[in-house]
């Protein structure tokens, strides 16, 4: 039951969210084939998909509704299918006020440590 159960979603999946419904139109591909079939008994299955697909030019003829209804030449236009189910909370930012911060100088005059206090730390390599 489980195996059915997986086949049945992944097919709905799979032609639901791509393209791949396109090849449940195969049966009309191959009846617009045969039409063309009898029209041109030379024209081969290349013939067929270079006139109707690789055509740079749209031709509007006679049989132009039955080409739209060939597989891959019409796709939906879909912008998103998803949507938001979580509403989002409203939000609110209180301001914090900033504290004043004691400002200190430094006088010329006054005791600063001595920066050679490390000296015997910082010194260049000695040859042994």
């Amino acid at each position: 039951m489980k195996k059915y159960v997986v086949i049945f979603l992944f097919s709905l999946y799979l032609f639901g969210a791509t393209d791949a419904y396109q090849l449940l139109k195969l049966p009309l591909f191959v009846e617009h084939y045969l039409v063309h079939k009898q029209q041109n008994p030379d024209l081969s299955i290349a013939g067929f998909l270079q006139i109707h697909y690789n055509d740079g030019l749209l031709v509007v003829d006679a049989d132009f509704d039955q080409d739209m209804q060939l597989p891959f030449k019409t796709t939906p236009v879909v912008f998103s299918q998803t949507t938001n189910i979580i509403v989002p909370f409203a939000a609110s930012i209180e301001p914090i006020t900033p504290h004043k911060i004691k400002e200190v100088y430094i006088i010329y005059n006054q005791q600063v440590n001595n920066l050679n206090q490390g000296k015997s730390i910082f010194q260049p390599p000695r040859q042994c």
